[in-house]
């Protein structure tokens, strides 16, 4: 009850309850709704001012922090606000309390601008430190953990064609009954892999300074499962979305001769995009849209660019991004059949 009171709270405020909220790469931020949306509406404006909005979430912290002995985030947001307002003493002390109680969000912790100013003290380096211990501890048995759908029956000749899919910034992978029916209606075997870097619970990311790690990630899953579940080697593909889109871009440029295409869907990130490719003969497809900046779309057409000389290159240009209730299926079925080899275009659906 407490955290659904603080959700709604800090809606309201300058800071959010977790610091992975605002660590979203440049594109990846959360789309406003359109104009014509009904949940778009404007609620009425409070009378409350900025400052009596951080008084009041302060005021939720101490309480969570003293009825629930095991909340971390209360003190850990207490810190970063202390810390803010150059009250350094006050903000080690809660950042200690916080890592008393068990605090292994090292990725939160190392990359919070909130800690600048005592970053360098001894106080912070020893919690961060400690922090990073928790974190290994934790965070290897989550991290590139693998999801399976395989569909019922035999494999065909050479074992099943292979996606292998690579989520967004902050997501976690996880297939749901109306995915494993739809790619087992395609006939494939279908692969989610959690990112190389846990943020939080249920919460990930790909490596913000080198592809290398995901292509790690990818070929520890697909190593000992290729014979167990009678893949196809020949015929592995990657599809991804927003930060896993850039690092899958990368890798099929990279290491052609491990992938057979791909299906890249807006793609953004921090990592340097790739210059040259050594793809040949692939199909791909590389879908964007209106809503993402500038930027981002030029990235999109970056690799359509670097992929389309050698390679068979669609590109997909969307005003509305797809409903969330399977709207993607809809959108990407025949693109994804054309990647596979399964259809004549890629005439994207409704």
């Amino acid at each position: 009850m407490y955290f659904f009171i603080l959700a709604i709270l800090l809606a309201f405020t300058t800071r959010p309850l977790l610091a992975t909220e605002m660590r979203y790469p440049a594109g990846e931020e959360p789309i406003e709704l359109p104009v014509h949306s009904p949940l778009s509406t404007q609620l009425p404006r409070t009378t409350q001012s900025q400052e009596d909005k951080k008084i009041a979430a302060m005021s939720l912290y101490l309480t969570l922090m003293r009825e629930d002995g095991r909340n971390i985030w209360a003190p850990y947001q207490l810190a970063a606000s202390s810390a803010e307002k150059g009250q350094t003493e006050l903000a080690e002390r809660y950042l200690q309390l916080s890592a008393d109680r068990g605090l292994w969000y090292y990725y939160n912790l190392l990359e919070d601008d909130a800690f600048n100013n005592i970053q360098h003290g001894s106080t912070y380096q020893s919690i961060l430190a400690a922090t990073k211990a928790r974190y290994l501890q934790h965070a290897h048995w989550f991290e590139g953990k693998a999801s399976y759908a395989i569909p019922d029956g035999p494999p065909p000749p050479g074992g099943w064609p292979t996606v292998v899919y690579l989520h967004t910034y902050g997501k976690s992978a996880g297939i749901t009954p109306e995915e494993r029916l739809f790619f087992s209606e395609i006939g494939v075997a279908y692969i989610e892999i959690n990112g190389t870097q846990m943020l939080s619970e249920n919460s990930f990311r790909w490596s913000n300074y080198s592809d290398e790690s995901t292509q790690s990630a990818i070929q520890r899953v697909l190593q000992p499962s290729t014979e167990e579940l009678k893949l196809n080697p020949q015929k592995i593909y990657l599809a991804a979305r927003g930060q896993g889109a850039l690092h899958a871009a990368n890798l099929l440029a990279k290491y052609p001769q491990l992938y057979a295409g791909a299906l890249l869907i807006a793609p953004n990130g921090g990592i340097k995009q790739a210059q040259q490719s050594l793809a040949t003969h692939k199909r791909l497809v590389v879908a964007y849209y209106e809503r993402q900046n500038f930027s981002d779309q030029a990235l999109a057409m970056h690799f359509a660019n670097l992929f389309g000389e050698n390679n068979q290159v669609k590109v997909l240009h969307f005003a509305q991004g797809e409903s969330p209730d399977g709207g993607w299926r809809a959108r990407f079925k025949r693109p994804l059949q054309w990647m596979l080899h399964q259809a004549p275009d890629a005439t994207p659906g409704a």
